[in-house]
This record gives structure tokens, C-alpha cells and sequence, in this order.
């Protein structure tokens, strides 16, 4: 998502009308990965005495699909944490379950509750492990990015944190017996892992209603930004500044994908890098290992988008 709206922003006039909404997006999408990334320093630099699996950006099946910004699972507990970086004053309703917030202008947005959010994920969840014939108690906390960070919540159960605080957390939940054996917990961690359903984000053009025409065509110059590198000699060069490279098209065929989504052709390709020979498309769609189908003038080709997911035993 994130490349995705750089992406536009850096390829559309600067006055273009969804300049604006683009760059509102990606300020809270990066501050929502920022979040997150404090989280996973914690657990990075952190050793936990149980046997336990952490998942990032898990996206699982129950009866909808549903993501878990990160997933701590042991055999005798799985605990659930959702991470917030919102900047202002924030306040947690119950009723109705939302989360306000209050910049220093006095400006005041809504957003949904990651207390109700949190609680519907435990509970997918929780069904997930049932139809697998498993069964753990799944807790849940809010995480807040940054100490910084101003919260009022309302009187209930689900514990707010700051990352630092995350495994002491962890260390208070019971364990007496564990509730699942060495042989069922690695094949429940096998089961995550399988079950992850990748991310696909919706091409830019299409979410923002933006006119393909509007997007600024050619090869952007890794070293000045310059759009327009030539192809020269089996190298990319920049007019503006003389840059010379042989793979700046990588970036510039994902920006297509990215921007447009679907399947690419050699024509678009061309079209797209500013080249003229069909060959040196063939050339470079092939050494992206690109999905392909079809052959000859009939060929297309695919890339395979998705954000990144890890695990940790």
C-alpha cells in the first residue's frame, strides 16, 4: 500500500486533485507501520522462557477474513495484539464503539474502535482454532506505538499497553499445563503459516478514481527522479543528471502493477518504459520472473504483490 501511493504521488502533477487524499493515506498507513515496527523491536530483542511462535500481519479464513496485526501463541495461550499510532488526544467509547481523536487545531475525527476491532478478532480467531478441533484461551491488549502517545478509555477489561510493557504482559498470563503437546503446537504453527492468505492491494488508479492518462509514463531516474530515463546500450540513461543503470525498469513495471493492477502485455510495457523494440520488453518482463501465460503476441504477464509476513519459534 505504501508503495503503492508513493507511487502515484510521485508519477501525478503535483497539483493533481487526488494529491490530497493520497498523501493523508500514506501518512497513516506509514504511521500505522511505524506502530508496528515498535512492537516488533520488542519481541526482537526479547527471549521468551516458553515455547512459543509470533506471527506479523497474520490473515486468516473463519467465517470472514481477518488480520492480526501480531499474534504471540504458546501451547497454553495465544494472545492477540493490536497496534495503534494515532496522533492527539484519543478517546475510546463504548457506545457506540469508536475512537476519537483530537489534533491541537481542535480538528476531530472518528475511527473505528480497536477495542471492538481487537474483540471481534479474538473471537474469529477462537472459531478458527475450533473448526481445527484445537482449543487455547485467546487474551487480547491494545497496543499504543509510543509512550507519547494520550489515551482515555473507558472502563473495560481489555488491557491498553505501551510496547515496553508488552512482556511483562505476557509473563503474567497463566501457564500451568500446557493445553497442546510439542507434536500439535508445531503442527498448529504449520497450520498458520499455510492458512496466512497474502495481501493483495487494490490498484491505486482504481481505489482513487484516477484517470490512467493523468499517470506520468517513462522510467524514473533512481539518482535525480528525473521521469524519463532512455534506454541506451543495454542501460538505462538519465538526460537530466547522465545517471547510467541497468535496472531501473524493476521499479517503474511494478509501478504499473501497483498503479494499474491486471495483467501486463509487452505493448503496455513498451508503452509504459518508453522503449520501442519488442525485444528489449521480452528481455525485461523475463528477467523479473514475472507470471506468465499465453505465448507470442498473446502473452501476459503478472507479479505477485504482497506485504510481508514472518514468523518467529
Amino acid at each position: 500500500m505504501l508503495e503503492g501511493l508513493e507511487a502515484a504521488m510521485r508519477r501525478l502533477p503535483s497539483h493533481h486533485e487526488a494529491i490530497p487524499a493520497l498523501r493523508l493515506k500514506h501518512a497513516a498507513v506509514k504511521a500505522g507501520f511505524g506502530g508496528e515496527q515498535e512492537l516488533d523491536k520488542v519481541f526482537g530483542g526479547y527471549s521468551f522462557s516458553m515455547k512459543h511462535g509470533i506471527f506479523h500481519d497474520l490473515s486468516l479464513a473463519s467465517s470472514t477474513y481477518f488480520q492480526m496485526d501480531t499474534l504471540f501463541i504458546t501451547p497454553w495461550y495465544a494472545v492477540l495484539f493490536e497496534v495503534k499510532n494515532i496522533a492527539g488526544e484519543l478517546t475510546v467509547t463504548e457506545n457506540p464503539p469508536q475512537l476519537i481523536r483530537t489534533l491541537d487545531s481542535g480538528q476531530v475525527s472518528g475511527f473505528k474502535s480497536p477495542i471492538a476491532q481487537l474483540q471481534s478478532n479474538c473471537e474469529l480467531f477462537q472459531d478458527w482454532l475450533y473448526s481445527r478441533d484445537l482449543s487455547l484461551p485467546v487474551y487480547g491488549a491494545v497496543v499504543m506505538a509510543y509512550a507519547s502517545q494520550r489515551i482515555e478509555v473507558f472502563d473495560t477489561k481489555t488491557p491498553v499497553l505501551f510496547p515496553s510493557s508488552v512482556p511483562s504482559y505476557i509473563r503474567k498470563l497463566p501457564t500451568t499445563s500446557p493445553l497442546l503437546d510439542d507434536a500439535t503446537f508445531d503442527h498448529l504453527l504449520l497450520l498458520l503459516s499455510s492458512g496466512h492468505r497474502q495481501f493483495i492491494p487494490s490498484p491505486i488508479c482504481g481505489t482513487y478514481s484516477i484517470r490512467r492518462s493523468d499517470i506520468r509514463t517513462g522510467v524514473i531516474c533512481p539518482e535525480c527522479g528525473f521521469i524519463g530515463m532512455g534506454w541506451n546500450r543495454r542501460r538505462w540513461e538519465c538526460m537530466n543528471c547522465g545517471f547510467r543503470c541497468s535496472e531501473a525498469h524493476k521499479q517503474a513495471i511494478r509501478d504499473w502493477f501497483l498503479l494499474f493492477g491486471g495483467k501486463m502485455m509487452n505493448k503496455d510495457c513498451r508503452e509504459f518504459l518508453h522503449l520501442e523494440r519488442q525485444q528489449n520488453a521480452n528481455r525485461m518482463l523475463r528477467d523479473m520472473n514475472l507470471h506468465t501465460e499465453g505465448a507470442n503476441r498473446n502473452r501476459t504477464y503478472t507479479i505477485w504483490i504482497s506485504a510481508s509476513q514472518k514468523k518467529r519459534t
